[in-house]
């Protein structure tokens, strides 16, 4: 009787010994494919090159200019600090275009890129219908055009035929646009006042023009502008700053609890935060607006964004999320605007920091 020997487990044992050394050369601290995820961490500052003074240096500059993060400066003030979470990001296909939003008796438009790209836009808009601009302030986020003439024949710019339209008991005009950083991360707030008036008048901007039919008008032809991506293309490094005081903002301390910072009036405040938790689809379970609070029942699975792999769905047991919690969200006064705190359900503690600034942080991703 002849006996067969199974070699496969010698031939296994043989490639293992063999391989294994090699993985060590390829892949070790001196090997070819070397691992350097941790290579920043001893990554050091290095002084600038010093230039002699007969020679310029204007052609040397900074190879990955890191532009400032707003807030940090509090951070950096703390001599023991935990750097935030970073943030989810939501993209909701509504959120990429270009859209008017109103609130009270104020209308502006919200545009999805920030403040430097929008800023070009707006001068190319007004320039194409022959609007001269008289100040400009891109670090206030301010444009002030010239006296705009209306005469009695018809206009094909559609500026001056809005201004006959909506306001013709008046030959002179003057718009003024303001541009600041929107609630919603990296978007773009405009809104624009009319003045009418004759040239011998002492020029004083309204908080509320008595043609705010000429001021929607005029917004909705800017709103389509921008939608139709005309102008596109520039950007102003002056209006980077725009931004620099976000409207929203999630602020940490090593002896405070997170709280979204909302550098707004109550009432819109209190309205960012409803729309927010409507477009988040988060469930409100009650609410008190005297008291400024929202209690919700907020589920952290929905948020994550993972689809699930071949051996989640089959032992999905060992996956099972912990459900929704229950919290109380209040909004009161801070030292620059009013800020959200995420409690307990009772209201009578703060939640656990790392829930509470997950909380926020989606808060301030949905609000409009």
């Amino acid at each position: 009787m002849k006996h067969v020997v199974n070699l496969r487990p010698i031939v296994l044992l043989l490639c293992m010994a063999v391989v294994l050394p090699g993985c060590r050369w390829l892949g070790g601290e001196s090997g070819w494919f070397r691992d350097r995820e941790a290579d920043y961490r001893q990554a050091r500052p290095a002084p600038p090159p010093v230039i002699p003074g007969d020679l310029s240096d204007r052609a040397i500059g900074e190879a990955m200019f890191i532009p400032e993060v707003p807030g940090m400066d509090r951070y950096l003030a703390q001599e023991e600090f935990s750097l935030p979470r970073p943030a989810t990001l939501f993209a909701r296909e509504e959120d990429r275009g270009v859209r008017i939003q109103r609130f009270g008796d104020a209308s502006w438009v919200v545009a999805p890129d920030p403040p430097s790209l929008v800023w070009p836009r707006i001068l190319q808009f007004l320039a194409d219908n022959g609007v001269a601009v008289d100040r400009e302030h891109p670090e206030a986020g301010i444009l002030e055009s010239q006296w705009i003439e209306i005469r009695d024949e018809r206009y094909r710019d559609v500026v001056r035929s809005v201004l006959a339209a909506e306001d013709g008991s008046s030959s002179q005009h003057r718009l003024r646009v303001e541009v600041g950083q929107a609630v919603r991360r990296g978007a773009t707030e405009i809104g624009i006042t009319h003045l009418s008036a004759n040239l011998a008048q002492e020029l004083q901007w309204p908080e509320r023009s008595s043609s705010a039919g000429a001021e929607e008008a005029l917004l909705s032809e800017l709103a389509g502008y921008l939608a139709a991506e005309v102008g596109q293309g520039g950007i102003s490094l002056r209006a980077q700053t725009i931004a620099a005081e976000p409207k929203a903002e999630v602020l940490s301390g090593r002896d405070r609890p997170p709280v979204l910072r909302f550098r707004l009036d109550y009432d819109r405040a209190w309205a960012t935060v409803a729309t927010a938790l409507d477009n988040a689809e988060i469930p409100v379970i009650e609410r008190d607006a005297n008291e400024g609070t929202y209690r919700i029942s907020f589920d952290e699975s929905q948020f994550r964004g993972e689809e699930p792999g071949w051996f989640r769905r089959t032992f999905s047991f060992a996956f099972r999320s912990p459900g929704a919690q229950a919290y109380t969200l209040k909004l009161e006064g801070g030292d620059d605007g009013f800020d959200l705190r995420v409690l307990s359900p009772a209201g009578d503690a703060e939640a656990n920091r790392d829930e509470s600034e997950q909380v926020l942080n989606i808060v301030r991703e949905f609000a409009s």
